[in-house]
């Protein structure tokens, strides 16, 4: 499930912006969009990181519309760096199929834009959405998850009042920090790394992630550096991972 991807010789630094979670009532694109734009200005490589839209919590009014914006969403960034090469990682909230599939399709007419990964390999660096830690870690556990997630309908309005109700008091912070502890995540991604294929994985010094809605900023566990940029949502920091490809 590791794609290698080898830039050419013009590439100097990468960006990795994840979590946005667009068209949720959670998401706070707003307060972060400039920010976005002056990493990928100044990247010659950008990695979407997953859960960039929400189909689960989506707010747009029916699959067909949410599915038109992100496209619209994604086209803005082709239009403004039509210089840059942009690579999409899956991530479970849209791993949702009817997406997916006209995401590959859409993708195979742009010439600067590629997707249809879970996990990519960069020079010494993994890049994922970070689901790879649900279940045991193994393979198959991974598929079970994200196959739940593959054709779930948007939320009832009722169960969305809930969720935001839970955001307003901060209860999806207090989660996110009780379940997904810097160390333990850490090392839940090291036990998933140590059962890839040893030949895809020799060598790796860093491993950039999202799905966990925490950031951490070069945190050292067993000699691998990890980074996640945390999620564009309220009372959640946030900000995309940048990185020298030359390190």
């Amino acid at each position: 499930m590791i794609h290698q991807w080898i830039p050419d010789d013009s590439v100097k630094s990468l960006c990795f912006v994840s979590d946005l979670h667009l068209f949720s009532d959670r998401c706070n694109w707003n307060e972060h969009q400039h920010t976005v734009q002056q990493v990928i200005e100044a990247s010659d490589l950008v990695i979407w990181g997953g859960d960039l839209f929400d189909f689960r919590w989506s707010r747009l009014g029916s699959e067909k519309h949410s599915i038109r914006e992100s496209f619209g969403w994604l086209e803005r960034w082709l239009r403004l760096f039509p210089s840059k090469t942009y690579l999409y990682l899956d991530g479970n909230h849209d791993a949702h199929l009817p997406f997916r599939r006209e995401l590959q399709r859409w993708g195979d007419d742009q010439k600067n834009f590629h997707c249809g990964y879970d996990c990519l390999r960069i020079g010494n660096t993994l890049f994922t959405h970070g689901d790879v830690i649900e279940g045991r870690g193994n393979l198959q556990s991974f598929r079970d998850y994200r196959a739940r997630w593959e054709n779930r309908s948007t939320a009832s309005s009722l169960a969305s009042r809930a969720y935001d109700l839970a955001v307003a008091v901060r209860a999806h912070q207090a989660a996110a920090l009780a379940v997904n502890r810097r160390r333990s995540t850490c090392l839940r991604l090291l036990h998933w790394m140590n059962q890839q294929p040893s030949e895809q994985v020799a060598g790796i010094q860093r491993i950039v992630f999202g799905h966990t809605h925490r950031r951490i900023d070069a945190y050292e566990v067993a000699g691998i550096r990890f980074y996640n940029g945390g999620a564009a949502i309220r009372h959640v920091p946030f900000c995309p991972v940048v990185l020298d490809y030359r390190e």
